[in-house]
């Protein structure tokens, strides 16, 4: 029941806010390029009254013209869809993210590298073949001080054996 209520939620916000941005970034093409608002009943009356009157499309921005006003409802659908199927944190961050990166290119060009104080000395770089080999003598070395110690266990169990049979 939550999770449809959050989906309900996000379906609604990202709506709102993108109808919000989509029908300034249009109007505001529409106005530049050809004086038109398509939420103005006056503008749709001078496109009809220019119909009326035998009006044909005849240039490039003619066509331009049309095949926009043909757009503007499956791209707000479109574009709706795809930020409601987009990480919704990731949305939202966007500008933090857009602005950290554009800080970061500005002043990290002049950090070539950063140095991490107290961290330790940095030892020489050790071949993975002579870390093998380091490894190996080491257990090398351990088994055969365990023999010895075996030994001189045996040994002394020995002895301590043959003393109590002689008694």
């Amino acid at each position: 029941m939550l999770k449809k209520i959050l989906k309900i939620s996000k379906f609604i916000l990202i709506g709102a806010v993108w109808t919000y941005i989509y029908l300034y970034a249009s109007l505001f093409l529409m106005a530049s390029a050809w004086n038109f608002n398509y939420l103005s009943a006056s503008d749709w009356n001078i496109i009809s009254a220019y119909w009326e009157q035998g009006g044909s499309i005849k240039q490039f921005k003619d066509y331009c013209f049309f095949i926009t006003l043909l757009l503007i409802i499956p791209v707000w659908i479109m574009g709706w869809k795809y930020l409601y199927h987009r990480n919704f944190v990731a949305i939202l961050l966007a500008p933090i993210l857009w602005y950290n990166n554009k800080k970061l290119a500005k002043y990290g060009q002049a950090a070539s590298r950063i140095v991490l104080k107290n961290m330790g000395t940095t030892g020489k770089k050790i071949d993975p073949n002579e870390f093998i080999e380091n490894k190996l003598k080491t257990i090398k070395d351990d088994m055969e001080k365990k023999e010895k110690t075996s030994e001189v266990l045996r040994e002394s169990l020995k002895e301590r054996f043959e003393g109590k049979k002689l008694k």
